[in-house]
């Protein structure tokens, strides 16, 4: 019996144990899969709002970033170490639209986290680099928030939040270019180690909601699995400045 393609790629990833079943390959769940449902209601938005950019955080050949929740996931306001291998293993997971108290004009309800998390290779601070995804200027640093922000020549906004304000690389009004490194990331928040090891990256643009241009924050999910494809050199998906489905990575959402 010949398996399909698809088949043939879960059964072998099912073979291997299982700290390294879901690291061994790029996979995640589509644009606005929130996990659990309890998260909250999330943007099904195919489009690649940023589609040039780099990925923000510095990685080896063999280096995996997971994109997941800091909330439900053990570490984040659940109980568990922010260290469990759960945390470090695909598939991704979009958090964009995730219940907060922002005012968010793209969610849902209105609300919602403004925009993705990711945990760097390994549970250490300190040590992964957060870089540019554009060439700009640093448009302000701020060691309370742990933050830097970056205006791309596009006129896109950037946010690199949670490093460690000791590892700035950059000043305000400092050009950079894309992969240049920016700090380390942490665990800093509101001037302590109050989160967990990860990088809150957001992107604000201008686009039309509730029919006027505004300046907002963007889902930057896509843009992030867009980034992430090249630099693993994988092949494209931008289909029109849409995310194509890969039906060997873009796994279906769980029951």
């Amino acid at each position: 019996m010949v398996l399909p393609a698809r088949a043939l790629f879960l059964a072998l990833i099912a073979a291997l144990p299982a700290n390294l079943a879901y690291s061994a390959d790029f996979s995640y769940y589509p644009p606005g899969t929130l996990l659990p449902a309890t998260s909250g209601q999330g943007r099904i938005d195919r489009r690649i709002y940023a589609p040039g950019i780099e990925f923000p955080i510095k990685l080896g050949s063999a280096d995996g970033a997971f994109a997941n929740s800091q909330v439900y996931r053990p570490g984040g306001q659940a109980s568990g170490s922010q260290c469990s291998l759960s945390n470090y293993a695909m598939p991704w997971t979009d958090n964009f639209c995730e219940k907060r108290d922002w005012d968010m004009p793209l969610c849902p309800t209105g609300k919602g986290h403004q925009g993705q998390d990711i945990r760097p290779p390994t549970c250490k601070a300190g040590v992964w680099e957060s870089v540019a995804v554009e060439d700009g200027v640093v448009a302000s640093t701020n060691p309370n928030t742990s933050s830097v922000l970056v205006l791309g020549r596009s006129g896109t906004i950037y946010q690199h939040l949670h490093m460690a304000p000791a590892t700035f690389a950059v000043h305000p009004g400092d050009q950079v270019r894309a992969g240049q490194t920016l700090g380390r990331i942490a665990n800093i928040m509101n001037g302590g180690p109050n989160t967990t090891i990860h990088l809150h990256f957001a992107v604000q643009q201008t686009v039309a909601a509730g029919g006027v241009a505004r300046r907002i924050f963007v889902p930057p999910y896509t843009s992030l699995i867009n980034a992430y494809r090249q630099l693993k050199v994988l092949p494209s998906i931008n289909s029109g400045g849409q995310l194509g489905v890969d039906p060997m990575r873009e796994l279906r959402p769980p029951p």
